[in-house]
This record gives C-alpha cells, structure tokens and sequence, in this order.
C-alpha cells in the first residue's frame, strides 16, 4: 500500500527545508506565471514595495529583498526604461536616489498582484481560508524579529 504523505522521508519535520521549498515552488510558479506580462518576480516586488510606500531608495528596496545593490541597480534600469518607476535624486540627500512608482507602474502591479493571488491560491489549496489566515499571522510572528532586525540595521544584511 503506498503511503499517503509524498514527503521525503526524515523531511516532513524539518519546517525550514519545508518552508524554503514552498517559496522556491511558488516563486517559479509566479515567475512563469509573469512572463505574459513581460515582468518577473524581483519586478513585481519592487513596484509592490513603491506601490505601498509611495518612495523608497534603491538601497533600502535591495535590502528588503535582499538583492546586490548592482542588480537592484539593473531592476531599476529596466523598469525606469518602461516607464513604470521614475528615480530623482531624493532632495532630504542629494547623494540617493528616491524611486516611485509611475500611473503605468501602478496598473502593472495591479494585473501582476492579480496573477500572483491566482498563483498563491493554486498553492494554497489545499488550506482554507481559515487555515491559510493562520498561517500569514503564524508567518508574521516567526518572521518580526527578521524584518525588527532589517530595520534596525538599515535593511542590510540577508
């Protein structure tokens, strides 16, 4: 008879194996997702990030996705060449760069959030709503002293 849990043996328990192979699987799902509307995931979230914040520095959105500086650089290259994102100097230090999101920006983040829902609710299917509540509040509790620790050291860091 075969069982009825396909998870490795020895694996099941290991939450932190389980949990960083869900966001590999859903990160690929969404990336694949994505590519009709010409974006990635590391695009979708930047224009997430600045669609919520109004301005953020390209230093500070690398280290809340954990991004090298120079490929943030890239990121922020293409989009500004899309016209989704716009960057100007930040006038409280003339030396960064504040980045916003454009009207363009914003209508491509809306059809990319719509996607990744649909994406996030394939995964999550098998939870009910209930569950799937449960679990983002038991995430953000295990997750607060990470982003405490990001804001306090400036978001560097991995």
């Amino acid at each position: 008879m075969p069982p009825t849990d396909p998870t490795p043996p020895g694996l099941r328990t290991l939450l932190g194996f389980q949990f960083a192979k869900c966001g590999s699987w859903l990160e690929r799902r969404l990336e694949t997702a994505l590519e009709p509307v010409g974006l990635r995931v590391r695009h979708f979230l930047v224009l997430a990030m600045l669609d919520a914040a109004g301005a953020l520095s390209q230093q500070e959105m690398s280290g809340h996705l954990s991004l090298d500086p120079t490929l943030m650089v890239a990121v922020v290259d293409e989009l500004e060449r899309r016209e989704l994102i716009v960057r100007a100097r930040d006038p409280r230090d003339r030396r960064r760069y504040a980045v916003s999101i454009t009207p363009a920006g914003r209508e491509a983040v809306a059809t990319a959030r719509s996607i990744a829902d649909a994406v996030g609710d394939e995964v999550f299917s098998p939870l009910t709503k209930a569950e799937r509540r449960q679990l983002a509040e038991l995430i953000g509790k295990v997750m607060g002293p990470y982003w405490s620790d990001r804001r306090a050291s400036g978001g560097a860091g991995g």
